[in-house]
């Protein structure tokens, strides 16, 4: 069977969350994505969000730990106004890391904030 037939892609990407409730108010509320499932299967809840075409997959941490950037590093989110975008997440104090947008090369934009549990998000305008 070849590769190609065989792997379909992405299902989802996990995210670990040290407060459930706080993750799935920031990604719905300030990003966009609607819930899909919550789910306690064991010791850890998880909470499974889309928006699009992308599945996070948000996972209970319970040692109240924060994280580091991890081997995947970032998530990435396309936008239209990168501006704009930036502005809605200063007016919902998020976190940012950059002061503002970065242009890249052709007219490309990129833009790193936190998500609640300290998650390397990024803005991407292509």
């Amino acid at each position: 069977m070849s590769e190609k037939k065989l792997f379909q892609g992405l299902a989802h990407i996990g995210i670990k969350t040290i407060d459930m409730d706080q993750a799935v108010a920031f990604y719905s509320e300030v990003l966009g994505f609607e819930l899909i499932e919550r789910i306690k299967p064991g010791d850890v809840e998880l909470v499974f969000m889309k928006h699009g075409e992308t599945v996070v997959e948000l996972i209970e941490i319970n040692d109240q730990r924060k994280f580091g950037d991890g081997v995947v590093n970032h998530l990435a989110l396309g936008v239209k106004d990168i501006f704009q975008a930036v502005a809605w997440l200063k007016d919902h104090h998020v976190e940012c890391i950059d002061e503002e947008p970065r242009e890249m090369e052709g007219g490309r934009y990129n833009f790193f904030f936190r998500g609640p549990s300290g998650e390397k998000l990024e803005l991407f305008q292509g």
